[in-house]
């Protein structure tokens, strides 16, 4: 009996091939610590620089920030790619970013005071180089992948011990519940660019009489990490639901490369600084689920005034104080009575995203410098 072709793919299965660049790094000796009298050259290490990546933006601002104070800051890739291509992709995600960005072939050559891993591949690779090894949490990279030898490999790599920094306090509880600890772990603020997000003012006075609510949506097709599939099931049903009230409900997707199609609502792709900006300010409603670490987006939602809706089911509240948005559960009918009450409650509306505003002054790029340049501080010294 021969088997019938189906357009359906298999989970992605174990290639161990694509790391073969980076055989000789991948082992379980533990990491050994160089100190040096002083720390003066800082690198990150990456699979790369890509373009509409939170995670390499925000790599980008903390190494600009580390270079305004004097320090030799470098963008290592561990991945072919051109420095041109690196240069440009920086730029394009943080304008005007500071520091050196590095080709693959430079990595076998090239000397740090201290090197950062940002991914767990790079955790491998930095562990037992020359120099004091830190590990840039942004995320519990176990939850990448179904459970297997990748989820595996990756947990593993928040115990080889290196000095661990936690973007936000997420990260930091998650390593410390489902791992083998053999390093300091510290965390960081979370932080938010309220420079380029400027507030809007609303007339919330409106929102009672709206029978149109326009609702920004960011979600990535292909990461549950953003619970695309979710989202979507429960918007398509949230709109008919709102549609019986006579409500109509707009809903702009975007985060996601243009060619996917989405059940509902518009894809508007993957978003410029400016374009994010003008999104919110004629949204509503924001809406960005994290069901792990979290995103910059709802940040910059609340920061351009645009009232904020969560899910009980994802990170948020790690993040996010009660007062500053409004959190629901992950179904359309707990969604659609949220959307109607509150909209009917514009002194809530003032008031929540006041609060937002004011939180968000206290979580600025200020406090995550001054976080990290104190954990660089305190490393310890070889003694002269």
């Amino acid at each position: 009996m021969e088997p019938v072709n189906t357009d359906m793919e298999d989970i992605k299965q174990g290639n161990i091939h694509d790391y073969d660049n980076y055989l000789e790094y991948f082992n379980n000796k533990p990491v050994t610590q160089d100190y040096r009298t002083n720390y003066h050259s800082v690198t990150f290490v990456s699979t790369g620089i890509i373009p509409y990546d939170g995670g390499i933006t925000t790599m980008l601002h903390l190494g600009t920030l580390l270079s305004k104070k004097g320090y030799d800051v470098y963008y290592q890739s561990c991945v072919p790619q051109k420095v041109e291509n690196m240069q440009t992709n920086a730029e394009f995600n943080f304008p005007g970013y500071q520091g050196t960005c590095l080709a693959e072939e430079s990595f076998s050559e090239h000397n740090s005071d201290i090197w950062i891993a940002t991914l767990w591949e790079t955790a491998y690779l930095i562990k037992n180089l020359p120099g004091y090894k830190m590990y840039f949490v942004q995320d519990y990279e176990p939850y990448f992948y179904p459970y297997g030898d990748r989820s595996q490999l990756a947990k593993r790599s928040y115990e080889l011990g290196l000095h661990m920094v936690s973007l936000g306090p997420w990260c930091a509880e998650m390593v410390r519940k489902q791992c083998k600890l053999n390093s300091p772990l510290d965390q960081i603020n979370f932080p938010v660019d309220v420079e380029h997000y400027q507030r809007q003012t609303r007339d919330f006075t409106k929102y009672p009489n709206k029978k149109e609510l326009n609702l920004a949506v960011y979600t990535k097709f292909n990461s549950p990490r953003r619970a695309p599939i979710n989202l979507q099931l429960v918007l398509y049903n949230t709109e008919k639901l709102l549609a019986q009230k006579k409500i109509k409900l707009n809903i702009n997707y975007f985060g996601t490369n243009k060619s996917e199609v989405f059940i509902n609502g518009k894809n508007l792709g993957k978003l410029s600084k400016n374009q994010l900006r003008e999104l919110y300010y004629n949204s509503d409603f924001g809406i960005a689920p994290s069901m792990t670490n979290f995103s910059l987006v709802p940040f910059e939602m609340m920061s351009c005034g645009l009232p904020f809706i969560d899910f009980e089911e994802g990170t948020g509240q790690d993040f996010i104080p009660d007062d500053c948005c409004w959190y629901t559960r992950f179904n359309e009918y707990d969604l659609a009575e949220l959307f109607e009450k509150i909209c009917c409650e514009p002194h809530k509306l003032e008031r929540k995203t006041n609060h937002a505003k004011n939180y968000l002054n206290q979580i600025t790029w200020k406090k995550t410098l001054t976080d990290f340049l104190q954990l660089i501080t305190h490393i310890e010294r070889k003694r002269g």
